[in-house]
């Protein structure tokens, strides 16, 4: 399946496009239908979340059916991120076809351009809603992450009642007029990874991208289904696995270390991989110059602006205590940006900034420049010779 970075469905309305963000085409059918299709460009690649997430302006012409809660009534997905910025849908089934492989009867988030009503409980008192193309970057977010429904977490279904006792965030809710409430729907009907409903090539994804040495215009890469499961998705001997608790792993930088500090509750800096994240982003332990708030280029708000692009190692390792180095460029942002303007650059390579300290180590789109790099899905089977999953390998 080809990935783009190039600026997404976005970059050219407004003078407003993503850098370093890596985008697909995703086919979505009514269910059972060859012919009922949209084909949807511009949807943004995720790594490190589960399911689709689609603007209903994208599909405005299918009808897709809707999606149950166990109480009976059609569900809603409230997606929240760390900033407390939400999205908010309603759950509908499609057929899904990527880059050839299909999965049937996949339950997906349709977006609301206009979401009204949203519940307290998902907009937490009125934080931004991000519901919109110009925000995302694109026309959806299609993810392919560890887990293999949205609501999944270290092993856990907490929207499941099953497994109660409460519905978890994100959570799904029931509407009933202009009223919505929390509540619980079955595993089956939960907004799901489609990689996991694939017939063979169901456990996991490999994400390949060309080098970078410097901003470029363009670049096409592919993201390829399955991990040993057929020819082309074989996990060389040089790969390093690593494993995950929580999702996260451990990272060390100039002798700081982002890691877990009780990985069985959860807690501590830990570090994350996500190829949608633009950059590659930590808490300043090496003393490198941010940039000011305000540059010729906008607002660069933390992000690094040292006056030479500097290279700095890293060590990543594995719950499993498997360990490989790996180097991360970070170039003057300003320069980045100013030059970009003119050149329509939409590839960063060197492109950083910080986190507060206590915060873990973010691992971007820069990292999957020049790598193959495997993710797989909490539950599938994992390749012979190869731990449990979920794991990632480089």
């Amino acid at each position: 399946m080809p990935i783009y970075v190039n600026g997404g469905s976005t970059a050219d309305q407004s003078g407003s496009s993503s850098q370093n963000s890596p985008f697909v085409t995703v086919r979505i059918c009514v269910p059972g239908s060859a012919t009922n299709c949209i084909d949807v460009h511009g949807v943004q690649l995720d790594t490190n979340a589960s399911g689709l997430r689609i603007f209903d302006s994208a599909i405005a012409s299918l009808n897709l059916p809707a999606v149950n809660a166990t109480n009976g009534s059609p569900a809603y997905d409230c997606f929240t991120y760390p900033d407390l910025s939400y999205e908010w849908g309603s759950v509908r089934e499609a057929d899904l076809i990527l880059g050839g492989e299909v999965a049937l009867k996949v339950p997906i988030d349709v977006l609301s351009s206009a979401p009204t009503n949203v519940p307290p409980d998902c907009s937490n008192g009125g934080t931004a809603n991000i519901n919109t193309a110009y925000v995302v970057g694109g026309k959806g977010i299609l993810g392919v992450g560890f887990e293999p429904t949205d609501c999944w977490f270290n092993g856990t279904n907490y929207c499941d009642p099953s497994y109660g006792p409460a519905p978890f965030d994100p959570a799904y809710f029931t509407c009933d007029g202009g009223a919505c409430s929390p509540a619980f729907v079955n595993i089956a009907n939960q907004v799901t990874n489609p990689v996991v409903l694939m017939q063979e090539d169901n456990n996991g994804v490999i994400v390949k991208l060309p080098a970078a040495q410097s901003p470029e215009k363009k670049m096409t890469g592919s993201l390829v289904f399955g991990i040993g499961t057929k020819r082309n998705n074989q996990l060389p001997s040089s790969a390093t696995v690593i494993t995950l608790a929580c999702d996260g792993f451990t990272t060390v930088l100039d002798g700081q270390t982002f890691g877990f500090s009780d990985a069985s509750s959860c807690s501590g800096p830990y570090s994350s991989i996500d190829v949608s994240i633009n950059g590659n982003y930590f808490p300043n332990v090496v003393n490198l110059p941010l940039c000011p708030d305000e540059t010729p280029a906008g607002d660069l708000a933390g992000l690094y602006c040292p006056s030479t692009t500097q290279n700095l190692s890293m060590m990543i390792e594995g719950q499993n205590g498997a360990s490989k180095t790996a180097s991360i460029g970070v170039a003057n942002a300003d320069t980045l940006y100013t030059s970009s303007a003119t050149a329509r650059d939409e590839v960063f390579p060197d492109l950083a900034g910080t986190l507060p300290d206590g915060s873990g180590f973010a691992v971007g789109l820069p990292f999957f420049y020049g790598k193959d790099v495997y993710i797989s899905i909490y539950g599938q089977s994992a390749p012979s010779g190869t731990p449990p999953t979920p794991w990632w390998a480089f």
